[in-house]
């Protein structure tokens, strides 16, 4: 009876420690399987940013790209040492700067992108180091984009630069041609009764005899004030209407030049048929009665 109370007390011992060490064991278990979960999410949390990094990286790589096939676009059109020909237009040349502006200000994103991938990277630890080296590499590229296009940009607004002075030259060689041009075409003629314009200094005598009584003849003045002269488009203007009657013009021209008709007492007319000949010297002193 003894040794069967022994043993039913040694089977409940054996039984009582079983269940304990299974429960640990379960507890041990359960807590495996958590940290297994936590580890997996952990990886696939780091997977999936790893992948959104990459994602960012491709696509900044793009966006330099794009950068880089329009600066070579660019590059052709504002051409080399000579301003070219497809560049002198100010409408292109402000096409040419916002193109660069566009571009510049897609680079700035594109800094803006690089430097949140490093802080991104910096948060995930030292497992992603070849991720650095990549964006370290992207950097770099967007620094020498930068660069790029700020020279571009500088010689597109010199070559802006060098347009303008050579419109300027260029608008005042046409204005210089047009003054002489002008000029040319210029001619002064003044009306006036013989005492007039003797009082003036327009004409004078000369030669003759008698103190030039006699066979003097009437010149136009050497030193004139040519102000008191009408100007006159000789090559459109072809009549001058004058009042009373012409008796002289100076200096003479030949009669083939010119003809002359008084519709009445008060007023005539100077008609020019040969202008070329006619006006062989520019200014014109009409004498009337």
């Amino acid at each position: 009876m003894k040794t069967r109370l022994a043993l039913v007390a040694l089977v409940s011992v054996l039984v009582i420690g079983c269940s304990h060490k299974e429960e640990e064991l379960q507890q041990q278990l359960a807590k495996a399987k958590s940290e297994q979960a936590t580890l997996q999410q952990s990886i696939a949390e780091r997977d999936k940013s790893i992948e959104e990094v990459m994602k960012a990286i491709n696509e900044v790589y793009a966006d330099l790209e794009k950068a880089r096939s329009k600066e070579g676009k660019l590059v052709e059109r504002a051409g080399g040492g000579e301003v070219p020909s497809q560049i002198t237009n100010a409408a292109t040349r402000q096409v040419l700067i916002q193109n660069i502006t566009e571009i510049g200000s897609a680079l700035k994103e594109n800094r803006k992108k690089i430097s949140a991938l490093q802080a991104r990277v910096k948060s995930l630890g030292g497992q992603l180091a070849g991720l650095n080296t990549l964006i370290t590499n992207l950097k770099q590229s967007l620094q020498e984009r930068e660069q790029s296009i700020a020279l571009l940009e500088a010689k597109v607004q010199g070559l802006e630069t060098t347009v303008a002075e050579k419109t300027k030259v260029i608008a005042e060689k046409e204005n210089v041609i047009e003054e002489q041009r002008l000029t040319m075409k210029k001619a002064f003629y003044i009306v006036g009764t013989r005492k007039e314009l003797e009082e003036k200094g327009v004409i004078t005598d000369e030669g003759g005899f008698l103190w030039g009584l006699l066979g003097s003849t009437t010149v136009m003045a050497s030193g004139v004030n040519k102000s008191l002269f009408t100007p006159i488009d000789k090559s459109a203007d072809q009549t001058i209407q004058v009042a009373g009657a012409i008796d002289e013009i100076l200096p003479h021209r030949n009669e083939e030049f010119f003809a002359t008709a008084q519709p009445s007492d008060n007023a005539s007319s100077l008609k020019i048929v040969q202008p070329e000949k006619f006006w062989q010297d520019n200014y014109l002193v009409i004498v009337v009665d």
